[in-house]
């Protein structure tokens, strides 16, 4: 079987707006380590990649054609998912909300909502029985709810305090709780054997105004959702108090999501491998390399150029390098070398072209990720976005192009083939998928630089 066949390759995913800063990938590297799964390189068993979606319609999209085992969904896309999933695990139908897509027969996709789990993973952990107690939800957003819905079904009386107070009356009546404003988290605070945050640091009010001291058997457990920073699980544990940050309940929905999606038992997690793993997912926003790989006539070239542009850096084509170096087009070294000389080529252009520490775009061909020596290169040293085009639109942007591996072929049955035995490869060494099917250059150079810059 040829190198990268999807058949080798199980392809899970997080898709949202944006998710280039998603830990997902950390977390469910590490299950797929601790469980056995080759990783890297073109004939890894297992890979999982981040969407960038416009919406939840277009994450279900990519989801299907690229038939992905599963898709974790972030903000904005649990609510619209909800909408778009053909069956509805009991979490997922009482919060309205989805952040797992697992595919059925028949093309059906099931939705399913583990952040409830992941709420409870770090109370679980230290072995506290709530129920008859008093706890506090601030946020009545989709973490809010989850977070409701998980202290209630363990019998706790909840209250969401919330800015907008009828939001959170709105939410109170769903699940079966008490609502309040966030003018009321001085009292509610000073009762509650746990307290959750669901809101980004920035949008909690100050913790001295409202946020007990002390270490005694009646202080609250604190559980800060807000994973990026953690400044109330700091703010916490200076106080004297027990704090579980968000990364923990990151962790907490992602190992029955991984049950889910995979058939398997979640394996054991690590602390230092996960810190570890965490501290190498945010590599790639910082690497000044943005590598585009795709099949021919995923628009890595103009979409490449745009993206140049936008992001004030040089653009590259390793094609265009490699014809100038071998002073002969793409398509005469092929009849002369044989693809596998082409591929030496690449391999050596790719080298030169990222081993130094300027910044450029740079687009590659569309086999370079299925040479081993080459993917490492894309891996290592760029950040890699996979430009996912349909085998149709492709061939319809390459047929006017003279391409040695279409001569004399049906373009769309080669390409099909082609995408079949690659995807895989592109895969396993890309940090960003975006669709360029129903997006003209510019459109797809924005998405990526926005979610570069969102992260920069």
């Amino acid at each position: 079987m040829l190198p990268g066949m999807s058949e080798l390759t199980m392809i899970l995913g997080v898709a949202g707006r944006p998710v280039l800063h998603s830990m997902s990938p950390a977390i469910f590297g590490e299950l797929f380590r601790a469980d056995g799964l080759k990783t890297e390189g073109p004939d890894a068993e297992a890979a999982y990649v981040r969407v960038a979606a416009r919406s939840a319609k277009e994450a279900l999209s990519v989801f299907r054609a690229l038939r992905m085992r599963g898709m974790n969904l972030t903000s904005p896309f649990k609510e619209e998912a909800a909408l778009l999933a053909d069956e509805l695990e009991p979490d997922a139908r009482a919060l309205g909300a989805v952040n797992c897509l697992k595919p059925l027969e028949g093309g059906r996709v099931l939705g399913a909502n583990t952040d409830p789990r992941g709420a409870l993973s770090g109370i679980v952990r230290l072995g506290l029985d709530l129920a008859g107690k008093d706890c506090l939800v601030v946020g009545a957003g989709g973490a809010g709810k989850s977070a409701a819905r998980a202290l209630v079904s363990v019998g706790a009386r909840v209250v969401v305090a919330n800015r907008t107070l009828a939001r959170a009356e709105e939410v109170a009546a769903r699940l079966g709780c008490s609502a309040a404003g966030l003018e009321d988290l001085p009292r509610l605070a000073r009762g509650a054997a746990v307290i959750v945050s669901a809101l980004a640091s920035d949008g909690l009010p100050d913790p001295d105004s409202w946020l007990p001291r002390g270490a005694g058997p009646d202080s609250p457990v604190v559980v800060d959702a807000d994973y990026k920073t953690a400044r109330l699980a700091s703010a916490s544990r200076s106080r004297g108090l027990t704090a579980i940050d968000g990364k923990e309940w990151l962790i907490g929905q992602a190992l029955p999501a991984y049950e889910l999606f995979t058939g398997r038992p979640a394996p054991r997690l690590e602390p230092d491998a996960m810190a570890a793993a965490f501290e190498r997912s945010r590599l790639p926003a910082s690497r000044r390399k943005i590598a585009l790989v795709g099949l021919m006539g995923s628009g890595k070239t103009t979409a490449g150029k745009a993206l140049a542009r936008l992001s004030g850096l040089p653009f590259v084509d390793v094609d265009r390098e490699i014809e100038a170096e071998a002073g002969m087009a793409i398509s005469s070294i092929f009849e002369r070398e044989g693809e596998s000389g082409f591929r030496e080529r690449e391999t050596r252009m790719l080298d030169r072209i990222t081993s130094d520490s300027g910044g450029a775009v740079v687009s590659t061909g569309g086999g370079a990720p299925t040479i081993p020596a080459s993917a490492a290169i894309l891996t290592e040293r760029c950040l890699c976005a996979w430009l996912f085009v349909s085998p149709a639109r492709a061939a319809a942007r390459a047929e006017a192009v003279t391409r040695p591996l279409l001569a004399g072929k049906d373009p769309e049955a080669t390409l099909a083939a082609l995408e079949e035995s690659r995807r895989g490869a592109y895969a396993a060494c890309a940090h960003l998928i975006v669709s360029s099917d129903e997006r003209d250059s510019r459109e797809v150079a924005e998405v990526i630089h926005e979610e570069i810059d969102r992260v920069s």
